[in-house]
């Protein structure tokens, strides 16, 4: 978001407005999951240590043309006769209201279809039957040697399979961009491992057509007006769980057409043999459906647009087309990252980390490509909690301004970090984050915020090369810095020093800086250059974001070109219905120096 106008936000963080017509679905409308027992399996789920376990089944009855799931939470502690009796009054229940259904009202052959608790359901071992005054636990302690049986029926116990515990499709479905279970849940599942298929149906016909496998699934031409369904055999390394399947409560509608990215998508069609690197803040959804959004600073969106159930679906195209080897993102909802972007990115064998803002809902992500890198380390620093690091204290105890103090001590403000080692060369990144304070007259706050994430980023970096001697040890500082090239966070950067009479440190009037310079000997420059704008809204354009890399061991290769301001003006500003953030993603290739 622009530094002009994020301090709007705080002015209301609640707001739904109407949406058109076709895009209705998007509030909220997510699918039901329908699970698929094995008839002869009765599932197990217990944690040691819990009060509870969990057990379903499939009951079928050909008389009543009954086929249908049931599910028990009990306490371990209940006798196994108890169990039987909840077992059989919920079965005889289902019985009554299914005879009741057809109207049969004689009350002989109802006595006659109902089960019997002491004859019709047991649990037995070895041909015996299992004492009911023994408590649950016998039976979670020895499962694999025991067997329910109900009417003749024998189910073996599964304890503790791979167990699908949510899975849904989203609202929004559209051709040509990524569909995927919006939210997956489970116990014992290797995602990865597990199998997933897609079918669609078309409403007048209810058959349904297999169109694809994976995680993933991109909707063409064909898909148009159908409904989805994703079916999932949950694995992992050693078994298999019961099929759960997820239907769309929507159709596939036509997507937005030609989005900015697409043309850049031409220049990163394939994965290069040195690495690329993606830097993009991607508008937090606390911030972009707030009323203030709607009506103040975007406008010019149609709500829907602002809608996170619709701009992920665009994000995720983007990021996916780039092919980058690194990707550090900026406010990132946390549902965002763990519902969407990990689940999906995960499957292309990206590895990630993810920090909130502190006390916020929206943090940082970083993912790499784990082809091309193996992970050492990871960390992050609330930024105004840190001031004791050694380089940075130097400068912290000249500042004399308690007001300066007070506001720096006040911000969430992060970095972010995370140690890559490269797969194919003695070289090792480390890979910084970070999204700046926005306030228009706080210069001296970011400049402050940037050299402790520098400061930061080079205490890793002399640590690691102390550890990893025979390697190249290379810094990349990522991230919304909300600083235009004049101001001092570029000049510190890639000038390396900022004398005490620079007009960073009088921003603010009640905040002015004296006597206090700030150097470094890290021979950084920005990657992308200083483009004329990477944020472009109604009312500013700006270039705020930046990629910092070391030069030492790094060079430019090929700068993955911005879109022109005729494609951005087409809808006024940034977001919109083909951009899904106010801000432009930062794409470079990148190459080791031999």
């Amino acid at each position: 978001m622009s530094i002009l106008f994020r301090n709007l936000h705080s002015r209301c963080l609640t707001s739904v407005l109407s949406k058109p017509k076709v895009y209705q679905q998007i509030l909220k409308n997510y699918s039901q999951p329908i699970m698929r027992l094995n008839a002869n399996e009765a599932i197990l789920l217990y944690e040691e240590g819990n009060e509870n376990f969990n057990m379903s089944f499939r009951y079928i009855n050909p008389i009543l043309n009954i086929d249908r799931q049931f599910n028990f939470q009990r306490h371990v502690d209940e006798t196994i006769n108890n169990f039987v009796q909840r077992i059989c009054q919920n079965i005889n229940s289902y019985i009554t209201k299914r005879i009741c259904r057809k109207k049969k009202k004689d009350e002989d052959s109802l006595e006659d279809l109902k089960i019997n608790v002491e004859n019709d359901i047991k649990f037995m071992r070895d041909h015996s039957v299992l004492n009911g005054d023994l408590t649950c636990k016998s039976i979670l302690k020895d499962s694999p040697d025991i067997k329910l049986v109900i009417c003749d029926t024998e189910y073996i116990l599964r304890q503790n399979v791979p167990f699908i515990t949510k899975i849904e499709l989203p609202s929004s479905i559209l051709i040509d961009f990524p569909v995927y279970p919006s939210k997956f849940e489970g116990t014992n599942v290797d995602k990865l491992k597990s199998t997933f298929n897609w079918y669609r149906s078309e409403i007048q016909k209810p058959e349904w057509k297999h169109i694809g496998e994976g995680f993933l699934y991109v909707p063409s031409k064909s898909d148009l007006g159908c409904k989805l369904k994703v079916s999932c055999i949950p694995r992992n390394s050693e078994e298999c769980g019961p099929i759960i399947e997820s239907i769309s409560n929507g159709t596939v509608e036509i997507g937005p057409g030609i989005c900015p990215f697409n043309a850049r998508h031409a220049f990163t069609k394939n994965k290069l043999s040195d690495k690329r690197v993606t830097s993009y803040n991607i508008l937090a959804n606390i911030y972009s459906e707030t009323a203030t959004s709607k009506e103040t600073l975007y406008p010019y969106c149609p709500h829907y647009a602002l809608s996170m159930d619709y701009r992920k679906l665009l994000i995720l195209k983007e990021l996916i087309g780039y092919n980058s080897d690194i990707i550090c993102l900026q406010e990132v909802d946390a549902s965002v990252y763990a519902n969407d972007l990990q689940l999906s990115l995960t499957t292309l064998n990206y590895g990630s980390i993810y920090n909130l803002k502190n006390d916020m809902r929206e943090g940082l992500a970083i993912f790499y490509n784990q082809d091309r890198f193996d992970k050492l380390s990871c960390d992050y620093s609330v930024i105004s909690q840190g001031t004791n690091l050694d380089e940075f204290n130097i400068v912290w105890s000249q500042i004399q301004n308690d007001d300066v103090k007070r506001t720096f001590l006040n911000r969430n403000t992060i970095i972010q970090t995370i140690i890559l080692r490269s797969k194919e060369n003695p070289e090792i990144l480390i890979v910084g984050n970070t999204h700046l304070y926005f306030r228009i007259t706080a210069d001296h706050i970011r400049l402050l915020q940037a050299y402790y994430g520098l400061s930061y980023l080079r205490t890793f970096a002399k640590k690691i090369k102390k550890e990893n001697p025979e390697c190249n040890v290379s810094i990349l500082y990522c991230g919304d810095f909300n600083s235009v090239p004049n101001n001092g966070v570029y000049k510190l950067m890639t000038e390396k020093y900022i004398p005490a009479d620079h007009n960073d440190w009088k921003s603010d009037v009640k905040e002015q800086i004296q006597n206090v310079c700030i150097k470094h000997d890290t021979n950084l420059s920005s990657a992308c250059g200083t483009p004329e704008y990477t944020n472009y809204t109604g009312t500013f354009s700006g270039c705020l974001d930046y990629i910092f890399y070391q030069t030492d061991y790094l060079t430019v290769e090929q700068v993955i070109p911005m879109p022109s301001k005729e494609e951005l003006g087409v809808y006024t500003g940034l977001p919109s219905v083909v951009s899904p953030s106010d801000h432009i993603a930062l794409c470079v290739d990148l190459k080791w120096l031999k």
